[in-house]
């Protein structure tokens, strides 16, 4: 069979697109695309003459919204994701296959229970990998190796997933000497963001908010935030890439999703989402104090 795979550019995405390499180890091409939610539409557009020469076309862990929908829906698409806002809008696919279920934590859980009958011949090695990367989860940092990981794909260069699936294809291995600078370099980084960033404080209606400035280490900003501040939503914005992203303490009920969709165009997850920064979210922004 040909595949082609359109998947997130971060760690779940790289884990999910793992999956479906082990699940067709035998395609004759298999080819992968990493994306966010918003270069999608122009790199899809730009294939569209090259889709039909695939068997199935994967499109997973994107949080698409109605007109990427519209895009996508194709007969021999299958899409998998487990964003609460892609999943609202599963009525919106006619031709295309969808596994759609936002009761999942990640992309990865959905693929792995979906597909369970047919990936029996993993590895424990290659289990012990998608356990890492599953777990990948400052609420809970069940695995060290989970931080290790994420840290290692940040730090390849373009094509991310391509590489990082290249060099875990056999499963879970020691790091190597590259690898582990990779690591040393990620969390040197993080701590200069922790040291010299300035930080302010806000409410949105009755929810405390702490917000800061990074492009580079943003989850684990943002859950170190949470628990240095105690407060109910940290707010990380990249000027660099010009978005914004929202998490929220484990405490906290607020759904964190809600607010990337009102203020900045986007989505994600009750505890994790993100979106564009847009004037209405820099207007919300003036009434924050700094710390």
């Amino acid at each position: 069979m040909n595949i082609q795979v359109w998947t997130d550019t971060d760690l779940h995405g790289a884990g999910s697109a793992l999956v479906l390499k082990w699940l067709y180890k035998d395609a004759k091409t298999f080819s992968i695309n990493d994306v966010t939610e918003y270069t999608f539409t122009g790199k899809f557009k730009g294939a569209q003459e090259s889709l039909d020469h695939y068997d199935r076309v994967y499109i997973i862990d994107l949080d698409l919204t109605p007109e990427q929908i519209k895009l996508a829906d194709k007969p021999n698409v299958v899409v998998v994701d487990a964003h609460k806002n892609h999943t609202k809008h599963k009525e919106l696919y006619s031709k295309a296959k969808t596994i759609l279920d936002d009761s999942y934590y990640s992309c990865v859980d959905l693929i792995l229970d979906k597909f369970d009958k047919h990936l029996q011949h993993l590895t424990d090695k290659q289990k012990e990998l998608l356990e890492y990367i599953s777990t990948y989860d400052w609420y809970n940092t069940k695995h060290k190796e989970s931080l290790k990981l994420n840290a290692i794909y940040y730090n390849l260069n373009s094509p991310k997933t391509e590489k990082f699936i290249a060099a875990f294809i056999d499963g879970y291995r020691e790091f190597t000497i590259h690898e582990k600078n990779a690591i040393k370099l990620y969390f040197k980084k993080f701590k200069d963001q922790i040291d010299t960033g300035e930080v302010f404080t806000g409410m949105i209606k009755d929810y405390s908010v702490v917000a800061t400035f990074a492009n580079y280490a943003i989850n684990e900003l943002a859950h170190f935030l949470l628990k240095k501040y105690n407060t109910d939503i940290s707010i990380i914005v990249n000027t660099q890439a010009k978005t914004v992203s929202f998490r929220r303490s484990k405490e906290s009920n607020i759904d964190v999703s809600i607010l990337a969709t009102k203020l900045c165009g986007g989505g994600g997850h009750a505890a994790a989402a993100g979106g564009k920064l847009t004037e209405q979210f820099a207007n919300l922004t003036k009434t924050f104090v700094p710390c």
